[in-house]
C-alpha cells in the first residue's frame, strides 16, 4: 500500500501558479504542425491455478516516450 503524504491548506497556500500567454501567442502561423503520437502498454499475467490458499503477483511497468522534431 502506497502511503501519500497528508497536504494542507497552508501547503496549497504556498503554491505559486502563473497564468499562461494566449494560444495565439504560442502558436506558430499557417506552417507549424505540432503532431506526437504516444502509445503507452501495460500487461500483466498471473496464475494461479489448482493450488489452496496460494498468491499470486503480477507487476507492469510503463514507459512513455515521445520526441518532436524541428
Amino acid at each position: 500500500m502506497i502511503r501519500r503524504p497528508v497536504l494542507t491548506v497552508a501547503d496549497l497556500d504556498a503554491e505559486v501558479a502563473t497564468a499562461l500567454p494566449l494560444r495565439e501567442t504560442m502558436s506558430c502561423q499557417f506552417a507549424c504542425i505540432n503532431v506526437a503520437n504516444v502509445i503507452g502498454v501495460n500487461l500483466a499475467i498471473s496464475v494461479n491455478a489448482a493450488t489452496i490458499n496460494s498468491q499470486a503477483n503480477a507487476l507492469a511497468m510503463q514507459y512513455l516516450g515521445s520526441i518532436q522534431m524541428p
